[in-house]
């Protein structure tokens, strides 16, 4: 071979060789796509999973917070019932008063029993 034709032949083998390095093949580029698609949905399940679970310790704070309003305000209305009938009973004879009085304590004892009840049931 010429020197000339050698050379040519040693740059272009360099140059063939260098373009070849620096690229992928088709099967290296379709392997890493395949694992990033697979990653991705990997983390796509993972952040999902992360957001029912969230949702759901949400859902279960607002559950407990919203027996506890409805307790409370079952607590108040037996409170103020309470103090309507001791009120009425204030207005009758003594022994009529005092019967009065315990059936007014009995019926705020089981009102407020059936508000917890309620509140357990609910949370």
């Amino acid at each position: 071979m010429r020197p000339t034709t050698t050379l040519w032949a040693t740059a272009l083998f360099a140059a063939a060789t260098a373009i070849a390095c620096g690229q992928e093949s088709r099967q290296e580029t379709s392997e890493d796509v395949a694992a990033a698609r697979t990653e991705a949905a990997e983390d796509l399940n993972e952040a999902t999973r992360d957001a029912a679970e969230e949702a759901a310790e949400d859902r279960a704070e607002a559950a407990e917070r919203a027996a506890t309003r409805a307790y409370e305000v079952a607590i108040a209305k037996a409170e103020g019932d309470y103090h309507v009938a001791i009120q009425r009973c204030d207005a009758l004879a003594a022994e009529a008063r005092d019967l009065c009085k315990d059936e007014a304590s009995k019926a705020f004892d089981a009102a407020k029993r059936d508000a917890e009840m309620a509140r357990n049931q609910r949370s």
